[in-house]
């Protein structure tokens, strides 16, 4: 409901305790007050916004009530809204409160943004906007209205509001700080968790103590009985709006000594009864136009004249006359509290909240999903129509990015579906969006329950999707969910529809891919070709990359850069975790980083556990390639916590892995190897054959960075024990590529590292990444001598952007460092051996950084020389200085590491001093000099510095 509180002359009706003290003297509020008037004016450059959180009834209504009082004082014009339980379903219903004063404006703004709050307001048709535009539309609408008179926005009870309107006002909150709007609003903190979007300024709202509460009840009931005064705080406990309304019930007259005033109930309780009492005494026609008002919730139903009639103003009179209402000069509505609001609708008889409902469905600006639910919510018993109706908005929402939307719609579809087994495939896709997106193990349970019971044919594919989904995360029941869903896609005479066959097949992706091995591929492919016709571009992707990403065409991966590039405005988190995870096989969830987030932010505020936690199993894995490893812990640690208190059980062990996996690469060893041994022995009696796998590749990673070679070639064969063939190349063997023809070269296999590149290049696994390109020419380099070894080194680093993959380019830099060092190219050999050093410390990958440092000292380079110390050279004066002294020129150097010319040239001037020396010329002499200083590594020879080979 909404109202725009006109500028008038004289005293204004004032809702709730504002009426009882005015605006400055509402009791126990003055630093509130404070906040509020120095939002308003701006004072203390508080960024415009203000967001009041409290229990119910502990006054934030008053204090927007003082608010908009003290912005018309100031000459400023409000707009009003409240969120509502009855329409949280229903996407913008909150936005279209707020803005429906300011229709006449929309004319003025620019087409895209008219036509985009047209449509997500439900005055026109078209395709649905994206919430970036609808934002910044509503956003531009408030600042052309604030124009030629400053305005105030005002949101009650904004955890009611629906979460696409919520999300558009929080991304306006953000951004009005310098302009002429200011946006007030409440949210209310017991019951669900707070929808906090975004920073901003906020304050929670304190009970009054003891002393406050007195004074309140003095102030306004100044004749109560001493005895019923304490007994009023006393139950109170402090909620100002229970302060102000108990006395009426605990008159002094009928309980005239503290015995006689009978125990109360809960505050809520005790409240809503309190309402109810008074809603009752009004005529029947006050109490069905009230029942339209908060059923509706625009405040606006009085415009319909076929939903109100003609009596409408009489009814409004005589309800505002009560204290229930308050209507403005636009006809707009506000109820005085949102208990007043739920009393009125707990009054009501069924059929009276069904008559409401079907008016209301009926009126015209009514838009689909606000239409079907009013619909489903007018019926009597079963009714197909109106179950389509919820089928389509559960589809909608869940494009809409509200997953807890779109099981409610799916569900309550199932309850209207006449035919037995069309409620079961509902309940079974409610269930379906319930383990996939919510994470709601136990509503998936009971759905599936409720699915079978009405199910004459149990092997339906919905039913089947939805029970394999439960196998699969509750237990990782991996044999049992492939041969439910392989059983039910193989099912003669059925028909199931596409979307069922895109759940299943997905689905049946996840287990074929956790179980790796071809007696599940094979069929897992097999249906995919079977039902190619029926499957989105992305799926058959997923069916090319899944099983064996060596072998992914150029046009599929094309496609797929297409459709992570629309991912920017997309908001079903199930599509752009189902693209994540595709991109994951390929080298691309760089791309995916921004989605992911949004995903993982708006998933844990409307509680959709699955894919906040799929989510951070992806930012794990993006988040070590790109060398944050500390990103990668943390997403661990929070996934963990989330998988393991909800019982998603098959998300534990990737975690655990990601978690290992940064260790190792940062030299934790025992922190790395940890969890391993769990892992193995959870995942080999459930068949999950893909994570000892990763097992294996922490070790061999671990091993790598300790030196143990022939330990890692060990743990890499595991993963690939018939070596790499391109054939059955899975994701692992691609991941481990590297380092087992590194283990391999270190360990005298010379000629099976030339096996396992000969593999690499029969698959040409250059084509799926930059950072395959890149690994695939380093390996090469390993098992090469001479100038070749050094020409596809170089080929390695040219092969990737030097942003990306920060560890895999530090390996081949240090590898390629060794490679010169033994050629005796000693001075390109420190360069590239420093460049690898600055990787290592940067990232903290202590192991690597180690070896680096070591191989500097057989350069002839100090252990002092290569730290970043006062007296000696940090590691990128090093390079710089190495360079200058074999005569490249300033702007040759800034090319070759990326700087400018007057970069190198201050590294320079500081590198001189350090030296000893105050010229050019003198460089060579003061690097050579380097190797003869007493701190050169312990047992490291000492040889001169030299430019040949």
């Amino acid at each position: 409901m909404s109202a725009e509180h006109v500028d008038a002359e004289g005293p204004d009706v004032k809702t709730g305790l504002t009426e009882l003290t005015g605006l400055t003297g509402l009791t126990g509020r003055s630093s509130e007050l404070d906040l509020i008037r120095a939002v308003i004016d701006d004072t203390a450059r508080l960024g415009g916004s203000l967001t009041l959180f409290g229990d119910p009834g502990v006054g934030k209504s008053a204090l927007l009530d003082a608010a908009a009082d003290l912005a018309r004082a100031r000459g400023m014009r409000t707009l009003r809204a409240a969120g509502a339980q009855f329409e949280a379903n229903i996407a913008f219903a909150g936005l279209n409160q707020l803005l429906m004063p300011l229709v006449p404006l929309f004319a003025e703004l620019d087409p895209d943004h008219e036509s985009a709050l047209r449509v997500a307001l439900g005055f026109g048709e078209g395709a649905t906007p994206s919430r970036l535009l609808i934002s910044t539309a509503a956003l531009s609408l408030l600042l052309l209205a604030a124009r030629e008179q400053p305005l105030v926005a005002v949101i009650d009870d904004v955890q009611w509001l629906d979460d696409a309107s919520a999300d558009v006002l929080s991304f306006v909150a953000r951004r009005v700080a310098g302009t002429r709007v200011r946006m007030l609003s409440t949210v209310r903190t017991t019951g669900e968790p707070l929808p906090v979007r975004g920073d901003v300024n906020s304050l929670t709202m304190r009970s009054l103590d003891d002393s406050e509460s007195e004074a309140l009840l003095l102030a306004r009931y100044p004749d109560l009985a001493e005895h019923v005064r304490r007994r009023i705080v006393a139950e109170a406990q402090g909620n100002p709006l229970a302060l102000v309304e108990l006395p009426a019930t605990l008159a002094s007259d009928r309980y005239p000594t503290a015995d006689t005033i009978p125990t109360v109930l809960p505050l809520t309780e005790r409240l809503t009864r309190m309402f109810t009492a008074r809603i009752a005494t009004l005529a029947p026609e006050t109490l069905d136009l009230l029942l339209l008002l908060a059923l509706d919730g625009s405040g606006q139903a009085l415009s319909a004249e076929s939903v109100v009639g003609p009596d409408a103003a009489t009814h409004l009179e005589i309800a505002e006359h009560e204290r229930i209402i308050v209507v403005d000069s636009r006809n707009s509505v506000v109820f005085r509290h949102p208990l007043v609001r739920s009393a009125v609708v707990e009054l009501a008889r069924p059929e009276q909240r069904r008559r409401a409902h079907r008016a209301l469905a009926g009126c015209r600006r009514a838009d689909p999903g606000r239409r079907a639910w009013h619909l489903a919510d007018a019926s009597f018993g079963p009714d197909e129509e109106v179950a389509t109706l919820l089928q389509h908005e559960s589809i909608q929402a869940l494009k809409r990015g509200d997953p807890s939307a779109a099981v409610a719609a799916m569900t309550r579809s199932a309850d209207l579906s006449p035919d037995p087994e069309h409620r079961s495939q509902r309940l079974a896709g409610a269930a379906y969006f319930a383990a996939e997106v919510m994470g709601d193990l136990q509503s998936v349970s009971q759905l599936l329950t409720d699915a079978r019971r009405l199910d004459a044919n149990v092997g339906s594919l919905a039913t089947a999707s939805a029970a394999a989904s439960l196998m699969l995360y509750s237990d990782a029941d991996v044999v049992s969910a492939f041969r439910v869903l392989t059983t039910a896609l193989r099912a003669p005479g059925t028909e199931p529809t596409a979307e069922e066959i895109n759940a299943a097949i997905w689905v049946l992706s996840v287990i074929a891919s956790l179980n790796g091995r071809k007696e599940m591929w094979d069929p897992y492919l097999e249906l995919v070709d079977r039902y190619r016709d029926l499957l989105p571009e992305g799926l058959l992707i997923r069916s090319e990359v899944v099983s064996n990403p060596a072998l992914v065409s150029p046009e599929a991966l094309r496609t797929l850069d297409q459709e992570i590039a629309t991912l920017t405005t997309e908001l079903d988190p199930g599509q752009i975790i189902r693209v994540g995870y595709v991109a994951n096989d390929v080298d691309r969830l760089a791309d995916l980083r921004e989605p992911l987030l949004r995903v993982w932010q708006d998933a844990a505020r409307t509680g959709a556990v699955a894919s906040v936690t799929n989510a951070l199993m992806l930012l794990c894995a993006e988040s070590y390639l790109a060398g944050r490893w500390d990103d990668t812990q943390r997403f661990a640690e929070e996934g963990l916590e989330r998988a393991e208190s909800y019982g998603y059980v098959n998300f534990v062990w990737f975690l655990h892995y990601s978690r290992a996996l940064a260790a190792a690469a940062l030299g934790q060893q025992e922190e790395a190897e940890e969890p391993l041994e769990a892992m193995l022995a959870w995942s080999i009696p459930r068949q999950a054959f893909i994570v000892p796998q990763h097992v294996y590749r922490v070790r061999t990673l671990a091993a790598i960075g300790r030196g143990d070679f022939e330990t890692a070639y060990t743990e890499a064969t595991k993963i690939s024990p018939r070596g790499l063939e391109p054939g059955t190349a899975r994701q692992l063997q691609l991941f481990v590529a590297y380092d087992l023809v590194e283990a391999a070269v270190r360990t005298g296999r010379t000629e099976e590292a030339r096996g396992f590149v000969d593999a690499m290049l029969r698959m040409n696994i250059a084509k799926i990444s930059s950072r395959w390109a890149m690994l695939l020419a380093g390996a090469q380099g390993l098992i090469s001598e001479g100038e070749l070894a050094s020409a596809h080194f170089e080929r390695a680093l040219a092969a990737a952007p030097e942003n990306l993959w920060p560890f895999e380019r530090g390996r081949i830099l240090l590898a390629y460092g060794e490679h010169l060092r033994r050629e005796r190219a000693t001075v390109e050999s420190r360069i590239r051996i420093t460049a690898a050093l600055t990787i290592f410390d940067r990232l903290r990958a202590a192991p690597w950084a180690e070896r680096a440092r070591t191989e500097l000292g057989a350069t002839g380079i100090s252990r002092r020389q290569t730290g970043s110390t006062n007296s000696g050279l940090t590691p990128q004066e090093l390079q710089i200085a190495t360079l200058a002294a074999s005569g490249l020129t300033n702007k040759a150097i800034g090319e070759r590491l990326h700087l400018s010319a007057r970069t190198v040239s201050g590294h320079l001037y500081n590198v001189f001093p350090k030296l000893g020396i105050t010229a050019r010329a003198g460089l060579r002499d003061a690097l050579t000099a380097l190797t003869t200083q007493e701190d050169v590594l312990p047992g490291t020879p000492v040889r001169r510095a030299t430019d040949g080979r």
